[in-house]
């Protein structure tokens, strides 16, 4: 139940911030739902390529550009990979916390 309740204020949290556009609220969602497929790891593996398309990015360098301002949001923290086999980490920051640092 906590799980539940913390993607729930996570996306609530998401979906109300202002400086958010729709791009950066379907990246924030394609986590999610790779976060609910990872059964909750904190971090989970993730594909560039995968997001891109569950998010329907089509550019590399609007991906990072959207990576880049949900983590200096301080709604995840991610941990590239460099190298092609290897696939990057993901925090989801979904705390209640998570409010506050948003109003600041």
């Amino acid at each position: 139940m906590e799980r539940l309740q913390q993607i729930t204020h996570y996306i609530r949290t998401v979906a109300s911030d202002g400086r958010l556009k729709p791009i950066h609220i379907a990246l924030s969602f394609a986590l999610c739902n790779g976060w609910i497929a990872s059964q909750f790891q904190q971090p989970y593996r993730v594909s560039r390529k995968g997001l891109m398309q569950a998010s329907r990015i089509r550019s590399k360098a609007t991906y990072h550009k959207v990576i880049k301002d949900l983590q200096s949001y301080g709604y995840l923290k991610y941990y590239p990979s460099y190298h092609p086999k290897n696939a990057s980490q993901v925090i989801i920051i979904a705390r209640n916390e998570l409010l506050v640092k948003r109003n600041v």
